[in-house]
């Protein structure tokens, strides 16, 4: 029978990280002692399995700073020995996370670096090498936070292969970003390609416990569905059609290259990636329920009821891919991550999230400038070391030859600001986060600009302030980060328009009309800037009493945002002004007021330590429409300059994978300074100019294409919320909508900014083509330094 020899290989993938945003750092069930215990039950029902002759080969994959380093020594050694003897025996296999379950596409090269490396050797003795003996080339970063201009560092550290989940449910990577896969290559390695270097490297799909839920809770059933279609594609191939119905181009060859005119299945590696902790591996249900839904009945039910499928075997991910060729190859260009909307909002759009950042993008100032400075001092090698992206993670060893004891003080501040960007001091606890967490996430990040700055100060004083700091690149004295005052230009009382000649477009012109509605115009393109509004307790709410100032010098608008029925109001204000013929600065101030705490989930509530006005929805300080009315086949491109200072851009084509024709929060652009968005012939360009008030990823994006065409929105400093998307390998829905009732992480941040104040300060530009042009990066670039 042909494929009678063909498996499906399933693989249970256990993510430990002990060091959460929803508990604190106790050992009980408000804090790591959860994970302990269920830990506990994954390993006895593996040794169950293993005496009813069920051998069962897993995959684990720890962050080390707090898990591995700390907290399983302390309060549970037995763990790691137990995962220890697995490995030894050849069952288990390690892959990495990385050293500080941190938030990687946030990092700089020289931190990634040190990140992932870490996570293999440590210097504080936790990396797993170190820990299990042996470990595997693979990363599972945390979160699944990845981005294409990281590929190269990983190769550099040894990593061969990454993965991240591609799923039917708003818990997911790259599901949303392209096409359907069909099963052959959903359930096999790819070759992820980054768009903008061509560099590449091996992707393991993965999936979650929502996935067995779109097949009606059953693994059993799911596996069936596959195999179905594992058998179904060997029958096309067999005709000399692919999976798609095109030509014959995947048929499996025999041992000499040759098909024989037979078509050969495809083997298949189902990779079931769950948190450690969860509930999953224990059981949701009861015992006497268990023979009902067993594949959510725990572990040793789960497996129990899919190994007597004669095609499923277990095998670990790292065996797999040895043996088996990728089957395809895709091309990303966003920032992936598994929170709300399938980005960056779970851990970005929080008040505390935009504190915590500014705090450590200080640091960061503060080292590199004294780097800079040791640096020139030391001479063109270590300026090297210090400079390029590709040797800096040697810069301190070269360093600890130069002078030990400034090396010792830059190893901990380095090592402390890993800490702070830890995954865990941003969320994924949503509409805020524990407050333990909160208060040791402050810690941390105050510690390492301390260390920080001690750094600098150190090597001030032994190398006395250095004159050719500036012509580095980047590079300034942290006092000098802040920037003089902006100018501002004269013009007319209600419009300004500078006469000098430009490159990048059409003079920019800025309008204000009575009701604070702002329009920037240059040529044909038009964008409006919206005043603020909020969405609270289900209704959407405008502002109101808008005085529009119009000096000599600038704009000048004021307004107030009743919430009623209470008598209390977000006050807000903010200015424009002109600093060239392409750019216009505007300062922004809002107080969004307290307000009783009202309608929150009091279960969480105790979790978190907190309380919360639930209330609050979305909050628009800043809306920037920046296309409206484009024809719904209108491409647009997403532009941004990351942390690697790699210029890379993607598209809003989601519509095309999923029926998704009204994206809420689209956040998948990390960026220190500016984004940019481009129908191919225009573009608008925002940049964050404040330093003590930023973000690694301040600007979501929304698009609406349900009215029949299209229009693009710009929110910096926003917190959204709406419908989560659906995803081209949904079967059911069911696990979508499991996942929407169920899922802790999938509310609005808006929650967090009661009580707050927003001050800040944006540049925007208007551009002509596709890309932001040099010279216009560079103008943006001289008034943010």
């Amino acid at each position: 029978m042909v494929g009678s020899n063909t498996k499906i290989f399933f693989c249970p993938r256990f993510h430990v990280n002990f060091y959460h945003s929803y508990r604190g750092d106790t050992p009980d069930e408000r804090g790591f002692g959860k994970d302990i215990r269920v830990i506990r039950s994954i390993l006895d029902s593996l040794d169950e399995l293993s005496k009813d002759g069920i051998e069962v080969k897993c995959a684990w994959d720890f962050d080390n700073a707090f898990t591995l380093g700390h907290i399983l020594p302390s309060f549970a050694p037995d763990i790691i020995e137990r995962i220890k003897m697995r490995v030894i025996a050849g069952v288990d296999e390690i892959e990495l996370m990385s050293w500080n379950n941190g938030l990687l596409t946030a990092h700089t090269p020289e931190e990634l670096r040190y990140a992932l490396s870490w996570a293999i050797n440590a210097p504080d003795g936790s990396g797993v090498l170190q820990t299990f003996g042996s470990y595997v080339p693979i990363a599972r970063p945390q979160e699944c936070m990845f981005t294409g201009s990281h590929i190269d560092i990983y190769r550099s550290v040894g990593i061969e292969a990454i993965s991240l989940y591609y799923s039917a449910i708003p818990f997911n990577a790259i599901g949303s970003f392209i096409s359907e896969l069909e099963a052959r290559k959903r359930y096999n390695p790819l070759t992820l390609k980054n768009p903008t270097t061509g560099a590449s490297i091996r992707l393991i799909p993965a999936i979650n416990q929502g996935d067995l839920a779109e097949y009606y809770f059953s693994a059993a059933r799911m596996l069936k569905a596959i195999r179905a279609e594992q058998l179904h594609e060997t029958f096309r191939c067999a005709h000399g059609l692919d999976a798609e119905g095109d030509p014959e181009r995947d048929i499996e060859m025999g041992i000499e290259g040759d098909s024989g005119g037979i078509a050969q299945p495809v083997d298949m590696l189902v990779v079931l990636d769950i948190d450690a902790d969860d509930s999953f591996w224990a059981g949701f249900l009861p015992g006497f329920s268990r023979r009902f839904v067993p594949s959510f009945g725990g572990l040793y039910s789960l497996i129990s009821s899919i190994a007597r499928l004669p095609f499923v075997g277990f095998e670990r991910p790292w065996e797999y891919i040895k043996t088996h060729p990728d089957r395809g190859e895709i091309v990303i260009g966003q920032d992936m991550a598994d929170g709300a909307f399938d980005g960056y909002s779970s851990w970005s759009e929080k008040y505390e999230n935009y504190e915590i950042w500014s705090i450590i993008a200080e640091a960061r100032s503060q080292w590199q400038s004294a780097k800079s400075i040791v640096a020139v001092r030391n001479g063109e090698s270590v300026l090297r070391s210090a400079t390029s992206p590709k040797t800096e993670t040697y810069w301190l060893d070269e360093l600890s030859e130069l002078d030990p004891s400034l090396a010792r003080l830059a190893h901990e501040a380095i090592k402390e600001r890993l800490r702070a960007l830890s995954t865990t001091h941003f969320g994924l606890a949503v509409p805020v986060m524990n407050v333990t967490r909160l208060e040791i996430a402050r810690e941390t990040a105050n510690r390492s600009l301390e260390l920080a700055k001690a750094f600098y100060t150190a090597v001030k004083h032994k190398y006395g302030v250095v004159n050719a700091i500036s012509n580095l690149p980047c590079i300034k004295e942290p006092q000098e980060l802040r920037g003089p005052e902006l100018p501002q230009a004269a013009h007319p009382e209600s419009r300004v328009r500078i006469q000098d000649s430009s490159p990048h477009s059409p003079h920019l012109t800025l309008s204000v009309s009575s009701k604070g509605r702002i329009r920037l115009a240059s040529g044909s393109y038009t964008v409006h800037i919206n005043e603020p509004w909020v969405e609270y307790n289900h209704k959407i709410l405008g502002s109101r009493k808008i005085d529009v100032i119009s000096g000599a010098e600038r704009y000048e608008l004021h307004g107030i945002i009743p919430l009623r029925p209470m008598r209390v109001a977000i006050e807000w204000s903010r200015t424009a002004t002109m600093l060239s013929a392409d750019l216009v600065c505007f300062e922004l101030h809002v107080q969004y007021p307290s307000t009783p705490h009202r309608c929150y989930d009091h279960k969480k509530a105790r979790t978190l330590g907190r309380t919360w006005d639930d209330r609050w929805r979305q909050l628009a300080p800043f809306e920037i429409v920046a296309f409206e009315n484009l024809p719904c086949s209108t491409i647009i491109h997403v532009w941004k300059e990351d942390f690697s200072n790699v210029i890379s851009h993607y598209s809003l084509d989601y519509a095309g994978y999923g029926r998704n024709r009204f994206l809420a929060d689209i956040n998948n652009h990390l960026t220190p300074k500016w984004l940019a968005v481009s129908d191919g012939a225009r573009g608008i360009l925002v940049a964050q100019a404040s330093q003590s008030f930023s973000s690694y990823a301040f600007c979501p994006l929304r698009q609406d294409l349900r009215c029949g065409v299209q229009c693009v929105s710009m929110f910096p400093f926003g917190a959204l919320w709406g419908p989560q998307y659906r995803y081209p390998a949904a079967v059911t829905g069911l696990g979508r909508r499991a996942a929407i009732l169920t899922a802790e992480h999938l509310h609005s941040s808006a929650p967090s900014w009661e009580g707050k104040t927003l001050d800040a300060r944006l540049l925007i530009a208007l551009y002509e083509g596709n890309e932001p042009q040099r010279s216009l990066l560079a103008e943006v670039h001289e008034c943010l330094l």
